[in-house]
C-alpha cells in the first residue's frame, strides 16, 4: 500500500473539512468544479465499477461503502495487500470476507445491506459474473491496456487516474468522449480523478477526511 499524505491548506494546515457524506442520492464521491459529485453504486440494479487509480482510492471507496451498510467480499490473488482496509473495516464494525475466484459469491444485496465485490485477482472476470440486486462490483485494472476498452464497456462507470495517452484513448473509444471531454482528464492533481461515463466525464477531487485518514492510513 503506497503511502498517501493528508493536502494542506495554504497556511499549511492540513484539510479538516468533511468532503463525505452519505444519503438517498448515492455515495459522495467528492467535489466537481462547482458541486458535490455522488454516483449511485447500489441499486436495483446490478453495478459494475472499473479502477484504474491509485490503491488508495480504492482503499477509500471500499471504506466509505462500509459506511452505507454494504458487507465487502474482496476476491486478491495478494491478500496481504488487503489486510490494513481489513482491519480498519473490522475496527469500524463492517463486515467482509476474502474468498477465492472459484468461491460463491453473495447473491445479491438489500437496499439497507448491500453488497461490494472487489475484483482484484487476475483469475477473476467481474464483467461476467452474474450479479443481484443491490450489488457492485469494483474491477482494479490498467486501463492503459491493450484490452481496457471491452474491461470499459462492460463497466457502467470508471474511475482513471493518472491519464497518459492510451488511457485516454482507450476511454475515449469505450465511452464515445468528444474533445472538450478528454480535457478533463489531463493534468489531474493526485487527490483528483476522472470519473467517465458513456458520453461523461467529471474531474473530481477525492481526499480522504482526516478521520478516514487516521483509520485507513494513520500510524498503527
Amino acid at each position: 500500500m503506497s503511502q498517501w499524505v493528508l493536502p494542506e491548506v495554504e497556511d499549511g494546515s492540513a484539510r479538516q473539512e468533511t468532503v463525505v457524506r452519505t444519503g438517498p442520492s448515492g455515495l459522495l464521491l467528492g467535489h466537481g468544479r462547482s458541486s458535490p459529485i455522488t454516483i449511485r453504486l447500489f441499486r436495483p440494479n446490478p453495478t459494475r465499477l472499473l479502477l484504474a487509480v491509485p490503491d488508495y482510492v480504492t482503499w477509500l471507496l471500499a471504506f466509505r461503502c462500509i459506511s452505507l451498510g454494504a458487507h465487502l467480499s474482496i476476491i486478491a490473488n495478494e491478500r496481504r495487500r488487503w489486510q490494513g482496509l481489513a482491519g480498519a473495516v473490522i475496527r469500524c464494525g463492517g463486515t467482509l470476507d476474502f474468498l477465492e475466484p472459484n468461491d460463491a459469491l453473495p447473491s445479491q444485496g438489500r437496499p439497507y445491506r448491500p453488497s461490494l465485490v472487489i475484483d482484484d485477482a487476475a483469475d477473476f472476470d467481474g464483467t461476467t459474473v452474474a450479479l443481484g440486486p443491490w450489488q457492485a462490483v469494483m474491477m482494479t485494472a490498467d486501463a492503459s491496456h491493450s484490452g481496457a476498452i471491452h474491461l470499459l464497456r462492460s463497466c457502467d462507470m470508471a474511475l482513471a487516474s493518472p491519464c497518459d495517452a492510451k488511457t485516454t484513448d482507450n476511454l475515449r473509444r469505450a465511452y464515445a468522449l468528444n474533445p472538450r471531454q478528454l480535457r478533463l482528464t489531463n493534468n489531474l492533481e493526485a487527490n483528483e480523478v476522472a470519473l467517465c461515463m458513456p458520453r461523461r466525464v467529471n474531474r473530481v477531487a477525492i481526499p480522504p477526511t482526516p478521520t478516514e485518514y487516521g483509520l485507513l492510513f494513520g500510524p498503527r
